[in-house]
């Protein structure tokens, strides 16, 4: 199996986007080390590290625009023909929300089952969120996370995508997943979602 680990926000051309951030220390101030885009390098390296420990093949992507890199997935996937390739943009949430949600492309069969997968391993796993869900991402509904992965689709049939959005930056109940072992799990769950859609 291939996954394609996306660091969505960061590394947009002339843009200095870090996605949501929230003051996690109480100074008052919200520091670069709690912006989304900088925190998810943490879950990313955790679910490489796992992934890469079973056989599986990983590639990081965290430059151009969205476009560009739905265009790299999907020259990764034609490249591996043989492969099940899960692409997965990688977020944070923010908005108080109760819930971590894995959302896939509402046209995408396999999508569904990787965005199934991977809110399966996370309810196993992640204490005080209340709910894990999965949603059809379209141009009407969750337009936004339709956004990352819409050019995922275009891409040959081994090849699934997922918008990621495990917990929320600004629930006091999910704080405790925003530190270097919460976030860590948080990557195990998502490696260990994969592996078990690609098997």
């Amino acid at each position: 199996m291939v996954v394609i680990l996306d660091r969505q926000h960061y590394g947009k051309p002339n843009r200095n986007d870090l996605g949501a951030g929230v003051d996690l220390d109480g100074s008052g101030t919200i520091d670069n080390d709690e912006r989304e885009a900088n925190l998810t390098p943490l879950y990313i390296e955790a679910a490489k590290q796992l992934l890469e420990a079973d056989n599986h093949t990983v590639f990081i992507l965290d430059s151009g625009w969205y476009a560009d890199r739905h265009e790299k997935a999907i020259e990764i996937a034609r490249a591996h023909p043989d492969d099940m390739c899960a692409y997965i943009a990688c977020h944070l949430n923010a908005g108080k929300g109760d819930y971590s949600v894995s959302l896939y492309d509402h046209r995408s069969g396999g999508g569904r089952k990787l965005a199934l997968s991977i809110a399966a391993s996370l309810s196993d796993q992640l204490t005080g969120v209340e709910r894990h869900l999965t949603k059809a991402a379209s141009p009407d509904l969750w337009n936004n996370a339709y956004n990352t992965i819409k050019g995922i689709y275009a891409g040959p049939g081994n090849l699934s995508g997922v918008c990621f959005e495990p917990v929320f930056m600004d629930t006091e109940e999910h704080q405790q997943y925003l530190t270097h072992d919460g976030l860590t799990l948080i990557g195990q769950c998502l490696a260990e979602g994969c592996m078990a859609w690609g098997n």
